[in-house]
């Protein structure tokens, strides 16, 4: 398992925090913004709205994709600047 990676997420807008994966953990490191999730085929355009996001309300949240089709995964930290822990195999 590779180390984790703490990513700052930057305020009301998505911040990419895993690219090419089919696996791994998002974990909150700072609780003060609400967090929504979202993830897009690896290579695809990032997210430009919230409607295909969901709500990231417990600590930590699992990344699972088909390994044959990995995923992009973003992170909108809302109305504040927020910090993720993200650990992947």
């Amino acid at each position: 398992m590779a180390d984790p990676v703490l990513v700052p997420c930057a305020k009301d807008a998505w911040t990419i925090v895993a690219a090419n994966v089919s696996a791994g953990n998002v974990w909150m490191k700072d609780t003060t913004p609400k967090y929504l999730m979202t993830y897009v085929m690896t290579g695809g355009a990032a997210p430009v709205g919230l409607d295909k996001s969901v709500s990231f309300d417990d600590p930590g949240a699992p990344i699972t994709a088909d390994p044959a089709a990995p995923i992009d995964v973003y992170i909108y930290a809302k109305n504040a600047t927020g910090l993720v822990e993200v650990w992947l195999p």
